[in-house]
């Protein structure tokens, strides 16, 4: 059984406890959960991308006493070593116009279920975790 993106939302939140939010002006909800923000962005067509926030890359990069460029180049090294010994689904971007580092997962609205979408968002949480305490250390 397929479930509507409200549905998933409010399962997750249920899950850990959070409360439901309103979408922003984009059409954006953002979830505080365990210390990691993500967030669900419908994309359109039924399409929507689940994210969950590392940080500003600015920030990181400063944080580690290295150049932006070299702490990017940093951590795609890693996701490729990672991506082939674990196969996870999570991508990791740079988000541009906010200069945010974030993994994403898109989906398929009418292709997933409640249980498939708070096992992704365990996964993102996860991942979001893992390069948290990644890029935090020196």
């Amino acid at each position: 059984m397929n479930s509507s993106l409200s549905e998933m939302i409010s399962a997750l939140c249920d899950e850990t406890g959070v409360p439901v939010p309103a979408a922003d002006a984009r059409g954006i909800y953002v979830l505080a959960v365990e210390n990691h923000e993500l967030r669900v962005q419908p994309l359109g067509h039924g399409r929507f991308v689940l994210l969950g926030l590392i940080g500003r890359a600015g920030n990181i990069a400063e944080h580690r006493s290295e150049s932006r460029q070299a702490m990017l180049s940093t951590c795609l090294n890693l996701q490729a070593a990672r991506f082939s010994k674990l196969g996870t689904p999570e991508v990791l971007t740079l988000e541009p116009e906010s200069d945010e580092l974030v993994l994403w997962r898109s989906f398929e609205e009418h292709q997933v279920s409640i249980g498939s979408f708070l096992h992704a968002a365990e996964s993102l949480i996860n991942e979001t975790e893992f390069w948290k305490t990644w890029l935090a250390t020196v």
